[in-house]
């Protein structure tokens, strides 16, 4: 039983007072205590709507915060993945940087090698141009000789034998003179193709390198386009910090009215238990019954204990909760003889009844489905007073069973066992 079922008991208990004195005082005064009491009792259901509302305040701030919290945290993952990406990208970039700055080394080498082979090619038609025009004049020389100068060469021989040689020797520097040309034309062709080689790699590499360049910069664009995402996200962060700070405030407020609330249901509480206690002098020795050892189980058949005495939820628990299987419409049965004081219905308790057992001893028994007997009724030990539901505060078909000595609530096992 929570706090509020504490204060429930404590206005029951006012209402045993409130009907033993009925038996003994006029009843003018007696209708004055009772509006007094009643007055009291609107005062808690007033106070207790306010702390409801608080309640629900704070609630309704608390998930905000959660959702900010939970939103963050998010945020706080795309975040985290965006700048990973950036990082990657970064090296990316940097390794395409590199390979280009390596290939536009490599072009600046082979257009070095590409100078170097057309000066080689250069040169070598300077050899060619020249061994060629000194082919060219040597055969004009001999064609322009002709015959005279094959008998001059036969006249000056000192043998005929010598004549051959000289002829042989003029064929041999012919042919020399062609076959030079003809190497010195096959080493420019071949220059000239390695020429066409380093200018197609030098093509390739400069291919590569635009590819290069473009790889480059779309993953600069991507990482533009990541770093205004990361820009956004950041934003969004920044505001939904300030949204927490302002629930914050706001969960601070609501506390500081419930304080607030808490402060006024306490002064409510002080204003019953002074009203009770004047109710209590003059109640004194006005009933009699058996003591607290001769106290009975008050759900047959049933043992198990939901929820014991003590606190619970943020509250205290001012009984137990008796329940078991096929428990709803269960009778209820008074603890000991006494008398009914009380059998009403309230919005925590729901239908609920209060029994006046004589020596400050009182019991009550709360969300029945239903009520069997009436205020002023005397009842035996075991007689069936209620039957077992579920109405009131109550999640599920139970018992809520109360000891209170003195209107002061004690655990209810030290009283009463199965």
């Amino acid at each position: 039983m929570n706090h509020w079922h504490k204060r429930i008991f404590s206005t029951a208990v006012a209402l045993v007072v409130a009907m033993a004195a009925s038996l003994t005082l006029p009843r003018s005064e007696l209708s004055v205590q009772a509006a007094s009491l009643s007055e009291i009792q609107q005062k808690q259901e007033e106070v207790q709507q306010k702390l409801d509302a608080v309640n629900a305040d704070l609630k309704a701030v608390e998930g905000q915060l959660a959702d900010e919290e939970a939103y963050q945290q998010s945020l706080t993952q795309q975040i985290n993945l965006n700048q990973e990406k950036i990082n990657l990208m970064n090296q990316q970039i940097a390794a395409y940087t590199q390979n280009i700055e390596d290939n536009e080394a490599k072009i600046a080498q082979k257009e070095e090698e590409i100078v170097q082979k057309e000066d080689e090619i250069a040169q070598k038609q300077e050899e060619i141009d020249d061994t060629y025009e000194v082919f060219k004049t040597r055969m004009r020389t001999l064609y322009m000789a002709g015959e005279t100068s094959s008998l001059e060469m036969l006249f000056s021989a000192d043998s005929f034998a010598d004549f051959l040689l000289n002829v042989e020797l003029m064929k041999a520097v012919s042919q020399s003179d062609e076959q030079l040309v003809s190497d010195l034309r096959t080493q420019k062709q071949e220059q000239e193709e390695q020429k066409a080689e380093l200018l197609e790699t030098k093509q390739q590499i400069e291919e590569t390198n635009i590819q290069i360049q473009q790889d480059q910069e779309n993953i600069i664009f991507q990482r533009e386009q990541i770093k205004a995402t990361q820009s956004e996200l950041e934003s969004a962060y920044a505001e939904s910090k300030t949204a927490q700070q302002n629930y914050e405030a706001l969960q601070e407020q609501y506390q500081t009215n419930k304080d607030a609330v808490l402060a006024e249901e306490k002064q409510v509480e002080d204003e019953l238990q002074a009203w009770y206690a004047q109710q209590a002098q003059n109640n004194q020795g006005s009933s009699s019954g058996s003591s607290n050892s001769a106290f009975g189980w008050p759900l047959p058949g049933y043992t198990y204990i939901s929820s014991g005495y003590g606190p619970r939820w943020g509250g205290f628990h001012s009984g137990i909760d008796i329940t078991g299987g096929g428990v709803y419409g269960a009778n209820i049965v008074a603890a000991e003889s006494g008398t009914i004081i009380l059998a009403s219905t309230h919005w925590s308790y729901g239908n609920y009844v209060i029994i006046d057992h004589g020596g400050g001893y009182t019991t009550l028994y709360a969300h029945a489905s239903s009520l069997l007997v009436s205020v002023g009724q005397q009842v035996s030990k075991g007689q069936a007073i209620a039957r077992v539901g579920s109405t009131g505060q109550s999640t599920g078909p139970h018992l809520h069973f109360e000891v209170r000595v003195n209107g002061v609530h004690k655990n209810p096992t030290g009283y009463v066992s199965p």
